[in-house]
């Protein structure tokens, strides 16, 4: 699903993720980052093409690394209703306070939206797949209903990224009692059950599969 860099190419884009929190994405140059690891304007060029395609690199990776953060807490999670709730408020938070958000708008906060809005679509994406899969996954083991995942990836995918669009509105989210009660009544049946319609979520609910991902 995300692409796999070797070692000059995570030095690349360490050093792209640097300038960016330093200074913004407009005034990272090229000669700037390479300078920052140590290599000319041809190795990134030749490993990325160009600075758009860098940045949607230095993006993707760390979208990457949070996703392989929240799987990291899922498997040591115990019961499907906790690792849904356990996953879902950690990438919620850190929709609002990585440095990519935080930093971004402190430095080029003119930057900020239109960066998150025009490469949005490729964040959301990423999400959806990952979701999705992760879904799959877990109907292939019994833990979650059967239902066609993608739909619920895109509402869960879309409400990350509008949380970080938006985060004062409604919920509060800095209360971690608040995100925890709406995760647990809201997404945790949406992601076990689907979307039903009428009563049958609740119903299934009464009797739907309750087992921890890794039990059969």
């Amino acid at each position: 699903m995300f692409r796999t860099y070797d070692e000059v190419d995570e030095r690349i884009l360490d050093a792209t993720l640097g300038r960016i929190l330093q200074v913004g994405i407009r005034r990272s140059s090229l000669d700037d980052i390479a300078r920052r690891c140590g290599l000319n304007r041809i190795t990134l060029y030749r490993r990325f093409s160009g600075k758009d395609a860098l940045i949607e690199a230095a993006l993707s990776r760390e979208i990457a690394r949070v996703l392989a953060e929240a799987t990291a807490i899922a498997s040591t999670t115990e019961g499907t209703a906790a690792q849904i709730e356990e996953t879902v408020l950690f990438v919620l938070r850190l929709t609002r306070t990585h440095p990519l958000v935080t930093q971004l708008l402190a430095v080029a906060p003119e930057e900020a939206l239109g960066f998150y809005t025009v490469r949005g679509e490729e964040m959301v994406s990423q999400g959806i797949e990952y979701i999705a899969g992760v879904l799959a996954a877990g109907q292939e083991q019994g833990v979650l209903a059967p239902y066609d995942p993608r739909p619920v990836a895109e509402l869960v995918a879309r409400m990350a990224h509008s949380l970080m669009l938006t985060p004062t509105a409604g919920v509060d989210f800095d209360d971690e009692q608040a995100a925890r009660a709406f995760i647990r009544t809201t997404i945790v049946p949406l992601m076990k059950y689907g979307i039903r319609s009428g009563g049958d979520a609740a119903v299934e609910g009464a009797s739907g599969p309750e087992r921890t991902a890794g039990s059969k």
